[in-house]
């Protein structure tokens, strides 16, 4: 399992779009808003790879401008 915090830029980004982003064997907890940085998310995928493509996924929301890495942990 892979866990990773995200930021995610972007004005006016709808927060339920991003709770409700249905992603391929990854997890996602919006855990608030960061005052003009974005949302930040707690997402847990089952491989590196997983987690990439739910970072790729992010990006493609409307409104979003950005998605940064603030954080990975690989649990075993």
């Amino acid at each position: 399992m892979v866990v990773s915090l995200v930021l995610i830029e972007g004005k006016d980004v709808n927060e339920e779009a991003l709770r409700s982003l249905s992603l391929s064997n990854a997890l996602q907890l919006v855990i608030g808003n960061a005052s003009g940085f974005g949302t930040i998310l707690d997402i847990r995928a089952d491989s590196s790879a997983y987690l990439g493509q739910a970072l790729l996924d992010f990006a493609n929301v409307p409104g979003v401008t950005g998605v940064i890495t603030l954080a990975i942990r690989s649990e075993q």
